[in-house]
């Protein structure tokens, strides 16, 4: 009896016992949890993360494929638009030929009455300063100028009645319908120009 009375272990020391490995057994467990518990977040970060690099990289690629699009559109219309200047510039010029090729059948005859036969048109003279007046008028600058005449700088001409007023330039008929046939052909291909240019910003 006494044997076994020093087998068995007094209650405190069984109590202590039992404690310490319940605590171990909780330690044990608990830090199984907290690894699973850190892997498991860990893995569910990761996962987060590859979902939102594969969504900026999809967005990234939408938005490249659309501007790619954008850019495509504006050359193609550039181009069509180019394409079309070029025709009207092509079509003034024909017309510019057409025009120069009719310049001696109406500037060096004419009928003076319905029915009568046509006869050589009378010498037509234009005056230096009629010239001079002409030129002023659509900007050409004064011969050494440089700059264009301006009425302020009426003082500077030559007065009434001199002779660099009233001899004749030699300009002819012929010469003024040319004239304004490049003038019109410059004209007309600005204004073309310019209603390409604000169409494609339209279009933009």
């Amino acid at each position: 009896m006494g044997a076994l009375e020093q087998l068995v272990w007094p209650l405190p020391a069984r109590l202590t016992a039992v404690a310490l490995a319940c605590t171990l057994s909780a330690a044990a467990v608990g830090s199984v949890a907290y690894g699973f518990g850190f892997r498991y977040a860990e893995s569910l970060g990761a996962t987060g993360m590859a979902n939102l690099k594969s969504t900026h990289a999809q967005q990234a690629l939408a938005v490249e494929t659309a501007n790619r699009v954008q850019l495509l559109q504006q050359v193609n219309r550039a181009t069509e638009t180019e394409a079309l200047l070029y025709a009207t510039v092509d079509r003034f010029t024909e017309e510019k030929r057409q025009l120069q090729e009719r310049i001696p059948h109406v500037t060096t005859q004419y009928i003076a009455a319905p029915g009568a036969a046509a006869e050589p048109i009378p010498r037509c003279v234009f005056t230096a300063g009629w010239l001079r007046d002409y030129n002023t008028a659509l900007g050409v600058p004064a011969s050494g100028s440089g700059t264009a005449t301006t009425t302020s700088e009426k003082a500077t001409w030559p007065a009434t009645g001199t002779d660099a007023e009233l001899l004749e330039s030699g300009v002819t008929p012929a010469d003024i319908l040319a004239h304004a046939q490049d003038y019109g052909v410059w004209a007309r291909s600005n204004i073309a120009q310019l209603n390409a240019l604000l169409d494609l910003q339209e279009k933009d």
